[in-house]
């Protein structure tokens, strides 16, 4: 039950992540790096959602029309929210804004719990945490709506930590944990790696019973996710996924030891400094999180970014979330030295000052949505299979489709001479041709087929992956249905237990 101060709380919290994004209220979310799929992505899946198509994993209007599996591959919480905003009406922008808003405001709240069951200043912890700069640069700079999103999903997995080996924490670790999945996999990989595990293994120093849980917490984290986490592990040989792995998105190639672009970027590791100087007075397990974050952010491990999975992280700087929570988490714990507070707070003042500087001009500068609505470019790796590299012509990596937009458009075509037919749908094995009963075969990298005289049509199936993927995840929340029923009866079966001892007269 909400309480008048905890609905005060949120008030409070909302009125501070409206004032956060105020400046994307006034002026709509600005030209930021990936401002052109949170449009095409939100735009949609909002208008599927209005359809009642409530998982929209493939998307009819990308790349010309051509379509796209996007959410085969990228998980769905962040579109979800702004796709519901759309279909209900908004426009897509605001739809952006609120799910941003939403989003904000949950992160604050789910901070404001963690730092209440520590008793360290929540309030404040919730309202730094919510304003940190990588948090705000997330979203103005990168325009990375999913990311955003996973910053509710820290707090609360680290709550279930401090809770095991109870039921409870079990329980919330196994739902926070697959909404950081469904949210983003790269960090939910991070997290795994740079939060759950030495935070596991510092409770499990003083509780050995703690393994077994953990270890159930992430087996029904991922089975609660295999319905989205299936199809995306096992159908990536079906899109142009190579190019997820250039140069740029190669995570060794950002560290401080190799001619790489990092310090161009010279706020990244001026924040993860001035960061690691704030939590350094705690001498604490968050002391230790922070700097082997730091460090590997920094790619100060030897070798790290090149061993799967940490080389498909793409950004190792995306740590900097996980960085800012452990830092205002070990801050809040202690009382920092002076020398320290300082450099921390200069060091962080001057990632402000440089991200707020980029921010402003992105929220300035024009973004070309006449063009992002005619065309609805999609990120260039959910290209199918096969397509030519080479006709990706620019850095923002629009491709050219230029030689299929005469193609046949529709699911059916009737074809009076024999000959090959070119189909205006990006391949993917969603799709089956069908003329009468039987199928045809065809090929990429759109859907081309050798026809005779005969009506054709294109058929939506379901992957063995979906329905796998499905049944995996039913049953993993049917397991933690019933590990939550078995504590509601313990927790009933103790309170009974009191009100009888309570009515035994005294002695």
């Amino acid at each position: 039950m909400i309480t008048r101060h905890g609905l005060r709380i949120v008030g409070l919290l909302a009125l501070v992540a409206a004032l956060i994004l105020l400046p994307s209220f006034l002026l709509g979310p600005g030209d930021s790096h990936s401002v052109t799929y949170n449009y095409v992505w939100t735009r949609q899946f909002g208008t599927e959602m209005a359809k009642g198509n409530l998982y929209p994993r493939w998307l009819p209007g990308s790349f010309e029309g051509l379509g796209s599996p996007a959410f085969y591959f990228y998980p769905p919480i962040a579109y979800w929210i702004a796709g519901a905003f759309d279909a209900a009406g908004v426009s897509t922008l605001a739809a952006i804004n609120m799910a941003a808003f939403v989003t904000l405001l949950l992160s604050g709240i789910t901070m404001h719990h963690w730092l209440s069951a520590r008793g360290t200043y929540p309030l404040a912890g919730a309202i730094l945490y919510m304003a940190a700069p990588y948090h705000l640069m997330d979203f103005y700079v990168r325009g990375a709506l999913a990311e955003f999103t996973a910053f509710i999903w820290y707090p609360l997995i680290a709550l279930a930590i401090t809770r095991l080996p109870e039921r409870r924490g079990v329980i919330l670790l196994a739902l926070a944990y697959a909404g950081l999945v469904l949210t983003h996999l790269p960090m939910a990989m991070l997290i795994g790696f740079f939060l759950i595990a030495p935070l596991g293994l510092h409770k499990l120093r003083h509780d050995r019973r703690v393994f077994w849980p953990l270890v159930a917490s992430g087996a029904l984290a991922l089975g609660i996710s295999a319905f989205y986490l299936v199809p995306a592990l096992t159908l990536q040989s079906h899109i142009s996924s190579q190019l997820l792995w250039g140069p740029w998105y190669r995570p060794s190639s950002w560290g401080l030891l190799v001619h790489g672009p990092l310090l161009q970027m010279l706020s990244i590791p001026v924040l993860i400094a001035g960061l690691a100087f704030l939590s350094l007075s705690a001498q604490s397990i968050w002391s230790f999180i922070n700097l082997l974050a730091a460090l590997a952010a920094l790619g100060l491990i030897p070798f790290i970014w090149d061993i799967p999975p940490f080389a498909q992280a793409q950004f190792p700087w995306r740590l900097l979330g996980l960085i800012e929570f452990a830092t205002i988490t070990a801050a809040l714990s202690c009382r920092p030295k002076p020398l320290l507070l300082g450099l921390g707070l200069g060091l962080t003042l001057f990632a402000y000052i440089k991200w707020a500087s980029e921010a402003a001009e992105y929220l300035i500068k024009p973004v070309p949505y006449a063009m992002i609505e005619r065309d609805l470019p999609d990120a260039a790796e959910y290209l199918p299979a096969g397509f030519d590299a080479k006709l990706i012509t620019d850095f923002v990596r629009k491709p050219d489709l230029a030689a299929w937009r005469n193609a046949q458009t529709g699911n059916e075509v009737t074809v009076v001479r024999p000959g090959e037919v070119t189909m205006h749908r990006a391949a993917f094995p969603i799709w089956r041709v069908m003329r009468g009963e039987e199928a045809v075969p065809f090929r990429g990298p759109v859907i081309q087929f050798e026809a005779h005289p005969g009506h054709y049509r294109i058929e939506r199936i379901y992957l063995w992956q979906e329905w796998v993927g499905l049944l995996i995840s039913v049953g993993s929340l049917l397991l933690l249905a019933k590990a939550y029923r078995s504590r509601s009866r313990t927790i009933c079966a103790g309170d009974n237990g009191s009100r009888q001892r309570k009515a035994l007269p005294s002695a």
